[in-house]
């Protein structure tokens, strides 16, 4: 139990601790003010949605048009099986991509990426612009930029 003193009002659901100033493109509102990682900070969750190997090359594969697995293996030849299915699945569970299932014979099945996963287009987006201009600058200062 807390001081009488600290407690908020009854009518208070928070209250908002400010860490420092930051600029408002980056911080534009209080969910990026945290002075630790917090799951629902914005960029914490477009970072969880591309994260992982091979994710970014599946969601660029989907982009165009929702692909079969087989089609994914054939655009992705080093990408296992194993490997494939366990990272559609787990797009699956964030709500990136939504597996379809078409009638006949055989059944045809494709993965689509929804709303939440076009929207990342963007992000991949800056992402390469952003790794290339890092690229460059690493070269001219005669740098390799390595995996770590």
């Amino acid at each position: 139990m807390g001081h009488a003193a600290s407690q908020a009002a009854p009518d208070v659901g928070h209250q908002t601790e400010t860490f420092g100033t930051w600029d408002l493109e980056l911080v534009p509102d209080g969910r990026g003010a945290t002075a630790r990682p917090d799951p629902s900070c914005p960029v914490e969750v477009a970072l969880r949605a591309v994260s992982g190997r091979w994710t970014t090359l599946l969601l660029r594969e989907l982009m165009d048009r929702p692909l079969g697995f087989t089609d994914l293996r054939d655009r992705l030849p080093a990408l296992s099986a194993k490997v494939l299915a366990d990272r559609l699945r787990e797009l699956q569970g964030q709500g990136l991509v939504v597996l379809r299932r078409h009638r006949g014979f055989p059944v045809r099945s494709e993965y689509a990426l929804t709303e939440a996963g076009r929207a990342l287009r963007p992000l991949l987006v800056t992402l390469y612009t952003t790794g290339d201009a890092l690229l460059r600058i690493a070269e001219h200062n005669g740098r390799t930029l390595r995996h770590q």
